[in-house]
């Protein structure tokens, strides 16, 4: 149901002659509006250009179009977007009476289903995406041509806001009126006045538009982007599998749907509509999905309806990040209440009609997850074969028949193990074929067995700590990297500067940080990026950036910013490390997922309420953490004096 403010929009239709005087009432375009819908429809809902253009090529492909061509123009002062198409364009009366009828339900008024001569299911229905250049452009030029006839006319923003009332009147400049040409039929649009400070992507606007649409694989619908290229010599096809440009597949299913093995239970809660949806279910190979595609997305007639979800699954397992895909749901247009979102970004999961496709949806992921998951076992198990020689299978039947059972336990934690890097793996499953002699070490094996290792970092460091396996290694190492601290302390004694003493120091024993840090970059990886977004004038001191990003074994992400061991730290560090977690979020969170967060290693904090209140509260939330220099040593020689004193338990004596 539109609003009020929507459904008061409508068209006058007013005449000019050809020389654009006014004589009776079939020559003008005229509009009564409210400014506050093309705001809230148009420039609120459509602020980025992937929506923009989307809208513009659902209208293209309404319009029977079989090739629309996107020219981006950024070479000049002024940057411009066209949009051509050989469409059926439209009249003057049909501008007046259907494209400039905001809120105009062409379905319902039509009494179909389908494009103007049947060829295609339209995708339009709610008669507001045309607003949607307004969200990127100020100045709107509409060329259109039908039977020959050409008309073009202009839209400008600022000058409909500049008109008084709460029920605006607009009268579009028109440049041709049926002006008579060779071309059939056809319409192009130049969005003028853009809005955006920053250049034009042929590649990511191709990419964007792709994970809009399922169309682009028709034989008579073509999608070319062109970049600064008037002359269209250069062409970048838009095509389905843009979206999934890269990903190497382990496993594909399609419909209809084969492989699910469905138990009675789940054929009951799906059988409505598993045999109407078709698509695709994709799991990665070895690369993980990128956090936007990770889910399955939805379209009906072509066009996005849901993006990329799970459907309320719990799909915190790491084994989900391997999983993409598509289906096709056309039969939600068919529901007894409109399930599509305005957005068209998600769907109305409230409707008893939507909850039971919910529910199939489910029921197909988790399928999917479980086969892909047994898929990637079984590889792995042959890889194993492979890299190191050894049969699982075959060494199983070698052990005792009660020892058999938990070598397989273990073995198989680690090689479902998520996030566990092959080459890790591989240590680990020699590591314990190899320890599976020792009566020691089946101890140790019965408590591995016993635990769920949902992360390996844990099984690691439990094979870590088996009492006799490496233990004066770890002893030798602590030795020296208590010398290490000792000489750290000296430099926070003596408040050294953090750059470049502290820096340099930690730069080369990033183990001071944490110990378990798996991973480390020095702050010039990303000194481009953090001085574009962090100006020196906006900061007190000069070249002042992120220390430090840290990876731990966990996959979490710290960033260290260093101080001086004298520092207090006060509301203006803690906002700058605020600032630092949702730069590096916003830049590059595709690469780190969103679990980061800040140290600031300073002196101490203040005392005052207001900094203890904004610490304890970031700390709590996981976002930030203050950590004086003195409790940084101390963990770094409590950490190794526990491998020493078990080193000293365990060795022999003389």
């Amino acid at each position: 149901m539109l609003s009020k403010s929507v459904r008061r929009l409508f068209i006058i239709p007013i005449e000019l002659n050809t020389e654009n005087k006014m004589t009776n009432k079939t020559d003008v375009l005229e509009m009564r509006f409210d400014p506050n819908v093309i705001t809230h429809l148009g420039i609120q809902m459509y602020s980025t250009l992937p929506p923009v253009i989307a809208e513009l090529v659902s209208n293209s492909y309404d319009a029977e179009s079989e090739e629309v061509n996107i020219l981006l123009n950024d070479a000049g002062d002024e940057k411009s977007i066209i949009i051509e198409d050989n469409g059926h364009g439209m009249s003057f009366e049909e501008i007046n009476d259907k494209f400039l009828v905001i809120g105009r339900n062409r379905r319902k008024e039509e009494k179909s289903e389908k494009s103007k001569n049947g060829k295609r299911d339209v995708i339009g229905k709610k008669g507001i995406g045309k607003l949607a250049f307004f969200g990127i452009a100020s100045i709107v030029e509409i060329t259109t041509i039908q039977d020959y006839k050409k008309t073009t006319f202009l839209l400008n923003w600022d000058e409909m806001q500049g008109q008084g009332g709460d029920n605006k009147v607009y009268q579009p400049q028109i440049l041709d009126n049926r002006k008579e040409v060779s071309q059939e039929s056809g319409t192009i649009i130049k969005l003028k006045g853009i809005k955006r400070k920053t250049g034009f992507s042929a590649d990511d606007l191709a990419y964007s538009l792709s994970t809009y649409f399922q169309v682009f694989n028709e034989e008579d619908f073509r999608c070319f982007i062109y970049h600064n290229d008037i002359k269209k010599q250069n062409p970048l096809k838009v095509t389905n599998e843009l979206r999934y440009k890269g990903l190497e597949p382990l496993v594909e299913w399609s419909s209809p749907w084969g492989e699910l093995n469905l138990t009675t239970d789940e054929y009951n809660k799906s059988v409505n509509y598993l045999d109407k949806i078709t698509g695709k279910l994709i799991a990665t190979k070895d690369e993980t999905v990128p956090e936007r595609m990770r889910g399955i997305a939805l379209f009906s007639r072509g066009k996005l309806v849901n993006k990329y979800s799970f459907y309320k699954l719990s799909a915190t397992s790491f084994g989900y990040s391997y999983i993409t895909g598509w289906l096709n749901v056309d039969f939600i247009e068919d529901f007894s209440k409109d399930a599509i979102s305005t957005v068209r970004d998600s769907l109305n999961w409230e409707l008893d009609e939507t909850k039971r496709l919910e529910d199939t949806l489910q029921i197909m992921i988790k399928k999917f997850y479980n086969f892909q998951k047994n898929k990637r076992e079984i590889d792995k198990k042959e890889k194993v074969k492979k890299d190191l020689g050894i049969d699982l299978d075959s060494w199983y039947q070698t052990l005792p028949k009660h020892e058999r059972e938990l070598a397989q336990k273990i073995m198989k934690q680690i090689i479902n193990a998520e996030g566990l890097e092959w080459e890790k793996a591989h240590n680990l499953i020699k590591f314990v074929q190899d320890s599976y002699q020792f009566e020691s070490f089946k101890e140790l094996a019965s408590d591995i067995g016993e635990g769920n290792f949902k992360e390996p970092e844990k099984l690691i460091q439990l094979m870590k700590e088996w009492q006799l396996i490496e233990a004066r290694e770890f002893y030798k190492l602590s030795k020296v990297r208590l010398e290490t601290i000792t000489k750290f302390e000296e430099y926070i004694q003596s408040n050294a500067r953090e750059v470049p003493t502290l820096h340099n120091f930690l730069t080369q024993f990033p183990w001071l940080l944490d110990p378990r840090i798996m991973s480390f970059k020095d702050e010039v990886t990303y000194s481009k990026l953090l001085k574009e977004h962090f100006k020196d004038d906006d900061l007190e001191e000069k070249d002042r950036r992120i220390d430090f990003l840290c990876q731990n074994f966990s996959g979490q992400f710290f960033i260290i910013e260093l101080k001086r061991p004298n520092t207090v730290v006060g509301t203006k560090e803690l906002l700058q490390g605020i600032r630092y977690v949702s730069f590096i979020k916003e830049k590059l969170g595709n690469e780190f997922g969103y679990n980061i967060h800040c140290y600031i290693i300073a002196g101490s904090q203040s005392k005052i309420d207001e900094v203890k209140i904004m610490a304890d509260t970031y700390a709590g939330r996981g976002i930030l953490y203050i950590k004086p220099y003195v409790n940084l040593l101390q963990a770094a020689k409590n950490y190794h004096y526990e491998f020493i004193e078990k080193y000293e338990k365990l060795k022999p004596n003389d």
